[in-house]
């Protein structure tokens, strides 16, 4: 089952961040996709995709968006199969490692059972104040 696109966004937009630094709002994201792109990309078509209003993202807006994320793969946004599952479970992941402040993680062949697991673990740590 794939994952909604406002859940991956949210996801990736909280990812995209350092640890003691906010995340990028709306204006900052359309402004950056507006200067990749060379066409104006409104803070309102962002939050239309974090609220989900919008439930469909084109190709070009979907790899800007994951490059300035620092998501890799820009499957992630736009799956064939559940393969975003996978990934959503990764982004989440190194979000919580960073905000619990898990120096390292190895993760190597697990399962989306297990990696479900471990999040449910880092999720249980109290978060990191320094």
């Amino acid at each position: 089952m794939s994952v909604p696109l406002s859940n991956k966004i949210e996801h990736m937009i909280e990812y995209a961040h350092r640890w003691n630094e906010p995340a990028l709002s709306n204006e900052q994201i359309a402004t950056e996709l507006t200067k990749q792109l060379g066409r104006t990309i409104e803070p309102a078509y962002i939050e239309n995709l974090r609220n989900g209003t919008t439930v469909v993202i084109p190709r070009d807006i979907a790899e800007t968006l994951c490059a300035l994320c620092g998501v890799t793969d820009v499957a992630y946004l736009l799956p064939h199969g559940d393969e975003d599952v996978d990934l959503d479970l990764r982004v989440q992941l190194w979000t919580l490692a960073r905000d619990r402040g898990v120096q390292h993680v190895a993760a190597r062949a697990i399962t989306r059972d297990k990696l479900g697991e471990l999040i449910a673990d880092l999720q249980a740590l109290p978060a990191r104040t320094r």
